[in-house]
């Protein structure tokens, strides 16, 4: 099972939605849990439509901020048991019919009202008696390895914090890839760091599923990346596999230059009959095409991965604005990709929010 966890700083926006299906995309998750949506129930329901995520609970924002929203993959056995303006709490029935307990959190922005927010979860870890992993921004850190830049945080917030975990007997997940979940994206010396996101769970799951691991995924839209529980510890298909593309029209070869220069180099290329010019230029096109492909991949891969360093380093200086810019070339690739496949598909998976990969890409390839 996979669990997501994003603080996506407001919904309303088409750019963050494409980034949301961004990530279902690549990661299947079974559970998402989405903190500050800005929106209520009603609106929510234009996210799901759009991401044919359709089963779920949302909370409402109280005017712009806040909001909470619990939605999860059809199929999956959620039961929610409750919730509140700091959670959303919920019971799942796994396929070898062990339940667990999955609830997404949201600590008090201010550290002086962050007591209501833990009183909330430890209200809830008392009627707990099943596997529990606990994932959201609890805005809070439990050390000074978690924060870099700025002024130390105070000592006594990091030890309740803590204190909190010990009482609920809830062990800190680390992270495999990522570090850092937040910055405030200022220049130099004023760059703040520091891991807010995280996801703790039960001993009992620990000695259960031994090999369970979280990662953060770096985004563009949000100064809080996204974060991803793995209960088994399988590596997620980061980008979809596509070993061979099917020779057929492009719509947007029209208004690609570069695949128009391809196409007229070599139809003119020698004379001879319309079918044998056809047959040179599929020849042609496909490798092309295959190459520009896993070029935006790699592109893709690329920029993350110096995301990542940019956010995880010790390095301060101009860093804000070598990730404004990288997050704005990354979002860019993100919407090409978009473009790509659903000039591919000749259908409306990206309108409509068809979150069905497989039968997405199958149907693009002609598999």
């Amino acid at each position: 099972m996979k669990f997501i966890c994003w603080n996506c700083r407001g919904l309303g926006n088409t750019a963050t939605v494409r980034e949301l299906k961004q990530l279902l995309a690549a990661y299947k998750p079974d559970i998402v849990f989405l903190s500050e949506t800005k929106m209520s129930a009603n609106e929510f329901s234009w996210v799901q439509n759009r991401c044919r995520m359709q089963s779920g609970l949302a909370v409402n924002s109280e005017g712009r901020n806040g909001g909470f929203a619990l939605i999860w993959e059809e199929g999956i056995d959620v039961t929610i048991r409750s919730f509140s303006k700091h959670h959303i709490d919920s019971l799942v029935r796994l396929k070898n019919h062990n339940n667990i307990r999955v609830t997404g959190f949201y600590g008090h922005a201010n550290p002086n009202l962050r007591s209501n927010s833990w009183e909330m979860l430890e209200k809830v870890g008392g009627l707990v008696r099943e596997d529990w992993v606990v994932g959201g921004d609890f805005n809070a850190i439990l050390n000074e390895a978690e924060k870099d830049g700025g002024r130390r945080k105070v000592r006594a917030h990091m030890d309740e914090f803590k204190d909190v975990l010990d009482n609920l007997a809830l062990v800190d997940i680390k992270p495999v890839r990522g570090w850092f979940t937040w910055a405030n994206n200022r220049s130099g010396g004023n760059m703040i760091k520091e891991r807010l996101d995280r996801f703790v769970t039960s001993v009992s799951m620990i000695e259960k599923y031994p090999f369970m691991t979280s990662k953060v995924v770096r985004q563009t839209q949000s100064d809080h990346d996204e974060i991803i529980w793995d209960m088994w510890g399988s590596k997620p298909k980061e980008y979809p596999r596509d070993q061979r593309l099917c020779f057929r029209f492009e719509e947007c070869w029209a208004t690609d230059s570069k695949a128009k220069s391809v196409i007229s180099s070599e139809w003119n290329r020698e004379p001879t009959n319309y079918v044998n010019k056809l047959e040179k230029i599929r020849g042609v096109l496909g490798p092309w095409q295959r190459d520009r492909y896993g070029k935006m991949k790699n592109d893709m891969r690329k920029l993350e991965n110096k995301i990542d360093r940019a956010i995880d380093s010790e390095t301060r200086d101009d860093s804000a604005i070598i990730l404004r810019e990288m997050r704005s070339r990354l979002s860019q690739l993100y919407a090409r990709k978009e473009k790509y496949w659903a000039q591919r598909s000749r259908s409306q998976w990206l309108r409509d929010g068809d979150r069905n990969t497989r039968y997405f890409h199958a149907r693009a390839t002609g598999r």
